[in-house]
């Protein structure tokens, strides 16, 4: 009974440690309760002390996609390891299982690869953008100091200088995005009101950006102008005489001036500025502290339209004790090109503040020509010379004008004031913005500008015997010199002048021409040829003709303008020499001052 009992007893204990070790296939067997005695006698007993071998065990499809599922996620698990993410996991006894991870462990994983990502994401964007910002500052000086890097640089105590502060929707969908890679608004803001709270007011120079004055407090000023130009010459009084109500008020107090870059029309205001101030007595000193300060190199105020207009204004503290100088009225007659090569033959645009006042590419009598032809050469005087025959000048001028050129080589302009100029004024090379920017190189070039003044009258040198034709529209010439009371003053002009005479191409146009030019200018007088020839046959007709010549008929004057249009519907570079008989047109005065010497 005690061997029955205890071999009635050994079994299950032997099934536990078999089920315990045994394979899945094993264990899906044990779950049957029905055992048969005998192949439990026959199955060997393995004491549960003893470690089970591990034995190989068949696996099903399921199972081999479950580990390849299971080993895709490891290999994961191992990549994201190797960018520094520690990643838990639960293993078994004698085998790494991967039902072993548990569901917070994955949230954990995730988290930790997304803040990586975004870290890294974040850092990389502002390692750029900081190397962006530098480029655009380019040779300004920054402020680093306190945790800020900005383009801003203090002039003095209480002027700063700094780049446009971008990054707010405000100043539109441009200047929102000029944020990345110039000051961004927030931390301009944060600045200021870090270092100079409710003691700074800022003035935007920009014309093409703007936004809210409340970022600032509303304490903004604006006084806009185009950049790579000169402002109204009125604006830099006003500038400075707000400006200076703003310093005065408290000695703790900034001005904050910026245009876009912060450079150039920014530093056409400060050093005005400066001058009003009187820091210094001369625009020369005004320019070079600035250019010190504001740039490493010292390029800072370099267009030469910008530093003449800060030159105006020492004149205007000068002589208008600083106030706004009313604008001159003159006419601008034409232009003489000196040492200019035969490749420079550039097309002209005078222009102001409110818009285009002439253009040879518009003007009816130059549009359809290139600009070869309506620049005429003088090569014994060395000049190249443009004007407009027929007509009184080509545009009427007051205060602030510019005039650029262009050619095949580069544009070249200038801006100038008529109150600040004399009515001759010659310009270098040097003179001119872009000019160095050109792709040839014109070594000794100037341009005389030429100007009268003018009232808004009609000349009488250029005043027909009825109502002249003075649009710019008009085809037909409207020029009707003093030739009609003195029939050889054109070639006596042209004589003393000399424009057209000193070389063959010109003369053979002009000398191909001189009854016509005679008949344009005196349409109502005959010759002596065509006298002898009507006397005796229609005396009727001649005394007829005598007769409206001396009452200055109308119908005889519109008749006469009417014949002119008919000659001349088009100018073409033949037409303009013909008309220019009359050397005066192009002199501009010089036999006037032959004369007189």
């Amino acid at each position: 009974m005690a061997s029955e009992s205890d071999s009635s007893s050994q079994p299950p204990k032997e099934v536990v440690d078999v089920k315990a070790s045994a394979s899945s296939t094993v264990v899906e067997e044990s779950n049957s309760l029905a055992v048969d005695s005998a192949s439990v006698e026959s199955t060997p007993i393995v004491s549960s002390s003893d470690e089970v071998p591990n034995l190989p065990k068949p696996t099903t499809p399921e199972q081999n996609n479950l580990q390849a599922g299971f080993a895709g996620k490891w290999a994961i698990a191992r990549l994201a390891s190797g960018f520094g993410l520690h990643l838990a996991q639960k293993t078994s006894e004698g085998n790494e299982n991967a039902s072993g991870v548990s569901p917070s462990s994955k949230s954990t994983v995730f988290q930790s690869v997304g803040k990586g990502l975004v870290d890294t994401s974040l850092g990389a964007v502002k390692a750029v953008q900081v190397k962006a910002r530098h480029m655009v500052s380019q040779n300004k000086r920054r402020y680093q100091e306190g945790g800020f890097d900005l383009d801003l640089t203090y002039i003095n105590d209480n002027i700063i200088a700094m780049g446009f502060p971008a990054g707010d929707m405000s100043s539109g969908i441009f200047g929102y995005f000029e944020g990345f890679y110039r000051n961004h608004m927030e931390e301009v803001i944060k600045f200021f009101e870090t270092n100079h709270k409710d003691r700074y007011k800022v003035y935007n120079l920009c014309s093409e950006r703007l936004y809210d004055a409340s970022l600032f407090a509303g304490k903004v000023a604006c006084f806009p102008f185009n950049d790579h130009n000169c402002p109204p010459i009125n604006l830099i009084p006003s500038f400075c005489q707000s400006a200076y109500s703003w310093l005065k008020d408290d000695i703790l107090n900034v001005v904050v001036v910026h245009c876009k870059a912060g450079k150039a029309r920014t530093g056409l205001m400060i050093c005005s500025l400066l001058l009003f101030l009187k820091f210094f007595p001369t625009a020369h000193e005004c320019i070079d502290y600035y250019n010190q300060r504001r740039c490493v190199d010292g390029q800072g105020l370099i267009l030469p339209s910008q530093i003449r207009y800060v030159k105006y204004f020492e004149r205007i503290l000068a002589d208008f004790n600083g106030e706004s100088p009313p604008g001159r009225r003159c006419m601008l007659r034409g232009f003489r090109l000196h040492e200019c090569p035969y490749w420079v033959r550039p097309s002209i645009t005078i222009s102001d503040h409110n818009g285009i006042l002439f253009t040879t590419k518009r003007h009816p009598k130059t549009k359809n020509l290139m600009p070869e032809d309506f620049w005429i050469r003088a090569p014994k005087k060395g000049i190249v010379v443009f004007a407009l025959p027929g007509e009184r000048g080509l545009t009427e001028l007051t205060g602030d004008f510019k005039i650029q050129f262009h050619d095949r080589q580069g544009d070249f302009y200038c801006w100038l004031n008529t109150t600040m100029m004399e009515n001759r004024v010659i310009l270098n090379g040097s003179d001119f913005d872009d000019f160095d920017k050109r792709k040839l190189p014109v070594p000794g070039f100037k341009v005389e500008i030429v100007m009268i003044d003018y009232d808004g009258t009609v000349p009488d040198k250029y005043k027909s015997n009825e109502k002249p034709s003075l649009s710019s529209t008009d085809c037909s010439p409207s020029y009707k010199s003093s030739t009609s009371s003195s029939p050889n003053k054109a070639s006596n002009n042209q004589d003393n002048d000399n424009v057209f005479s000193d070389s063959d191409d010109e003369v053979k146009p002009m000398s191909a021409k001189p009854s016509s030019s005679k008949a344009i200018s005196e349409p109502g007088t005959a010759s002596p040829t065509q006298q002898s020839g009507k006397i005796d046959a229609d005396v009727t007709a001649l005394r007829k003709n005598i007769q409206q010549l001396s009452l200055n008929s109308k119908q005889q004057s519109t008749s006469d303008n009417k014949k002119v249009g008919k000659v001349i519907p088009n100018l073409d570079s033949g037409d303009i020499k013909a008309i220019a008989a009359d050397a005066s047109v192009f002199s501009f005065g010089d036999d006037e001052d032959d004369e007189d010497e």
